[in-house]
């Protein structure tokens, strides 16, 4: 695997959540956040909301599934996709993620065919990323 270019950091905090379900072999949590994101060289900068769900597992290992919406700066809109795995490291949650990008604007048409590569760090209440494209 090859990462390229940084694409974009992110700042966020989670805005809701709550637990589905809490059985011995997983926890399932949903959770919603809203995020900025400050994009490097060709890639927006703007607003992100989104949601997804965590499922948490003894070990403190996770997989989660996300889906969002990028505004720009520009007024551009961006959904995407993600799925992901996390595990805990001290007191805080660290993951990985692969996210797909899926856009009608002209502008941002070459988003339609990247895959990033994000980091993710969260105490559960705010979180930072950095994301990288995959080549």
């Amino acid at each position: 695997m090859s990462l390229g270019n940084k694409a974009y950091e992110e700042m966020g905090k989670f805005t809701m959540s709550f637990i589905e379900s809490a059985e011995w072999h997983e926890t399932v949590v949903n959770l919603s956040f809203a995020s900025e994101i400050k994009g490097d060289s060709r890639w927006p900068s703007g607003t992100n909301m989104a949601s997804g769900t965590i499922y948490m597992h003894p070990g403190g290992k996770g997989h989660g599934k996300w889906r969002g919406i990028l505004t720009t700066k520009d007024g551009e809109m961006v959904s995407w996709n993600g799925i992901g795995r996390s595990k805990m490291v001290g007191n805080r949650r660290k993951g990985i993620m692969l996210i797909s990008f899926m856009t009608k604007s002209e502008k941002l048409s070459w988003m339609n065919s990247v895959i990033c590569v994000h980091e993710v760090d969260t105490d559960m209440r705010e979180f930072t990323g950095i994301s990288h494209e995959w080549e």
